[in-house]
């Protein structure tokens, strides 16, 4: 109703009122094209543009058959009709265009978060994992471990509580990998699934004492849900692997050969 009101009395008023053609109408029916197109949209969006259009066709039509009905402004009250109307085109202008700008920023950021991280856990996610492992092998830097972790009896939670209980479950992992490990140098990833993936720069003694405490956690919080619910974990050192694969491989055959023993006890 605003912009009816707006195009369809306000802007003819104004644009006879100023001085028809000689008045800053062009720039204000500019603007509100902008706004228009940005806060409206459906049938509603296109009726206000249609109708600013067909108003700004309608006064020009006006003013060219009947000049003598458009009040000539004299040179000093133009002069300050400029003073006030650019000033408040060119902020309003800038506010629209800062706005969008910010908008853009926005909208990239959030797809750069979406493209680099896990929605879930916000961890990384496979893929950008994957980028930054290939880095580090092609650094030469093989001082790492890479830790794969997999919950085991995931699915029992899923089928027991629901999958937004599942979905709570690995939150939590992912909160409780991210205390123990994220440290500025080590990378922790959700792979895929119920499973997830730590490349850890730290003393390789220390690093089974910190993954036992991580699995003491885990199941202390999902004992409520679902007792049968465990974690397993392979370490295998990035030294003397040649490629990512290799080094993910030699992870994941360790921490098959302990879900095979837990299974045989």
């Amino acid at each position: 109703m605003f912009f009816l009101v707006l195009t369809g009395i306000v802007l003819p008023f104004g644009f006879i009122d100023a001085g028809g053609s000689n008045s800053f109408t062009i720039a204000y029916v500019f603007f509100l094209l902008i706004v228009a197109s940005y806060i409206l949209d459906g049938w509603y969006r296109n009726t206000i543009i249609a109708v600013i259009i067909l108003a700004f066709i309608g006064v020009h039509t006006y003013a060219h058959y009947f000049p003598e009905r458009i009040p000539v402004l004299d040179p000093g009250s133009f002069f300050v009709d400029q003073l006030i109307q650019v000033p408040i085109v060119l902020f309003l202008s800038f506010l629209v265009v800062r706005y969008f700008a910010d908008a853009y920023y926005q909208t990239n950021r959030r797809l750069m978060q979406l493209a680099h991280f896990d929605e879930l856990t916000g961890l990384l996610n496979r893929r950008n994992f994957n980028d930054i492992l290939q880095k580090q092998f092609e650094s030469g830097n093989y001082n790492g471990h890479l830790i794969m972790l997999d919950v085991d009896n995931f699915k029992m939670i899923n089928d027991k509580e629901g999958h937004l209980a599942g979905d709570d479950g690995l939150k939590h992992l992912g909160a409780i990998l991210r205390r123990h490990f994220d440290n500025g140098k080590n990378m922790i990833s959700r792979w895929g699934g119920d499973e997830f993936i730590v490349v850890y720069f730290g003393e390789s003694g220390h690093v089974e004492t910190v993954l036992e405490q991580v699995k003491t956690e885990f199941k202390d919080y999902v004992k409520n849900i679902e007792p049968m619910v465990d974690l397993s974990f392979g370490i295998a050192p990035l030294q003397g692997c040649q490629t990512p694969n290799d080094v993910l491989a030699k992870a994941d055959e360790v921490m098959y050969e302990k879900k095979r023993e837990k299974k045989n006890s």
